[in-house]
């Protein structure tokens, strides 16, 4: 899907394609009510609490009718930028923080400036990094959904049953090493940490803990290759090569995998997000918490905060009924129906009740809102996201495995990406 994506990214952008004309079955149908379209990704057959807040937005809002259009999410952001090229793009429409600039960069969607002022909505109710996801150019072109940290589970009793102290929220890289080295790995059975390689993501904390960044400050140009980021890989992959982390984890296993291994008790620590959070809580008898991720000696924001994004489309003709369905999907109303499905964890820090909802209070990780809030506050880091980003993510992946498993160094192998990085910056740095 991403590579078709970035193919047809590539195309529209070459051709200069801004997309002005909006759907021309739209808009009014005659008796009063306007018609609005609200594409997301998900089960065609069966949408679940959309269809919740599609609904009772409706009975607040008799004069609007939202039809959804959905997908799923493997094939969801080429259809809709096909749509979108075509002349039929939605009027609300959910967008992949992978891909978002990608669609503002093409004039696909409108700033939210003009709605914000005049309805006095206040975005304060999202953190620092969920708003910094969805501002392009200084103006606000989204209100944040699903934003997230991706967490450190630690699994309690593992780390009881081997003795071993849990750290603290302020914790450090040479604080993971010693503990990941104190599990023993290979020689006891038990490993301290492991974590999915289908995506860069998980290394992301240790980059950020050594000063390290996938790319310059401009976000123009590649940086992973500094001294320091050559120091990061090549801390992990000395572990793994060392067999303190699991020999299986280099060929990406599957979450369900990893987290096997973790609520059995041989793995203390794993990358887990909120929806996986909520999986761990149905084994029985699981003992665990979620915490930020270690630090360095001077950098402590090392965890990975993530949005997805809703946005209202430059072409719709119904902006104004369009921003009065946003504002209600995204401000308390359609957290709560979202909290309460389940659907996405809590995002909005003007509800403590939300996390209730969500979770079950009576199971671990009991001090979830905690640890997130700590994370709001002190430790988040966003991503560099930009045009082109989802497709050196992509790449990324058999260079660390390279890595880790000691078939080049992470000096050789990050200096070699280089060349491939800087190509597909200059394609999407025009």
């Amino acid at each position: 899907m991403k590579k078709t994506l970035a193919v047809l990214l590539a195309l529209l952008a070459a051709t200069g394609s801004i997309f002005a004309s909006g759907d021309k079955d739209a808009g009014s149908q005659g008796s009063g009510v306007t018609t609005i379209k609200y594409a997301f990704w998900g089960n065609p057959d069966s949408i679940g609490v959309e269809r919740t807040i599609i609904d009772e937005f409706e009975k607040k809002n008799p004069n609007i009718k939202v039809e959804p259009v959905v997908s799923a999410y493997n094939d969801y952001h080429t259809k809709l930028m096909t749509m979108i090229s075509g002349g039929m793009a939605p009027d609300v429409m959910r967008i992949d923080s992978y891909f978002f600039q990608d669609f503002c960069n093409l004039g696909a969607v409108a700033s939210l400036k003009p709605f914000i002022e005049k309805s006095g909505f206040d975005t304060s109710i999202y953190s620092k990094a969920a708003i910094e996801e969805a501002t392009i150019k200084g103006e606000i072109h989204a209100l944040p959904w699903g934003t997230a940290p991706i967490y450190l589970a630690l699994n309690l009793d593992t780390f009881k049953k081997a003795g071993i102290a849990l750290p603290s929220y302020d914790w450090t890289v040479d604080d993971f090493i010693r503990i990941v080295k104190q599990f023993g790995g290979v020689k006891t059975g038990v490993y301290g940490y492991a974590n999915q390689m289908a995506s860069n993501n998980p290394f992301y904390g240790f980059i950020w803990a050594y000063g390290a960044n996938l790319l310059t400050e401009d976000r123009k140009g590649y940086a992973l290759d500094s001294p320091e980021g050559c120091q990061a890989l090549q801390m992990i992959a000395d572990l793994y090569q060392q067999g303190f982390l699991p020999k299986d984890m280099i060929s990406t296993p599957a979450a369900e995998t990893i987290s096997r291994w973790f609520t059995s008790g041989t793995l203390a620590m794993m990358i887990v997000s909120a929806q996986e959070i909520l999986a761990i809580q149905k084994v029985e008898g699981i003992n665990f918490e979620v915490y930020p991720f270690p630090g360095g000696k001077t950098v402590k924001n090392t965890t990975t905060v993530k949005s997805n994004e809703i946005a209202i489309s430059a072409a719709s003709k119904q902006k104004d009924a369009a921003w009065k369905f946003l504002s209600f999907l995204r401000g308390n109303e359609g957290e709560r129906l979202y909290s309460a499905a389940r659907r996405i964890p809590p995002s909005l820090n003007n509800d403590p009740e939300l996390w209730g909802l969500y979770l079950d209070a009576t199971k671990s990780p009991r001090d979830i809102k905690k640890a997130t809030d700590a994370i709001n506050a002190k430790y988040g880091h966003t991503l560099q996201l930009r045009s082109g980003y989802s497709e050196i993510d992509a790449n990324t992946v058999p260079v660390f495995q390279r890595i880790l498993s000691g078939n080049v160094s992470a000096e050789k192998g990050l200096k070699d990406f280089r060349a491939k990085v800087e190509e597909i910056l200059a394609r999407n740095n025009k």
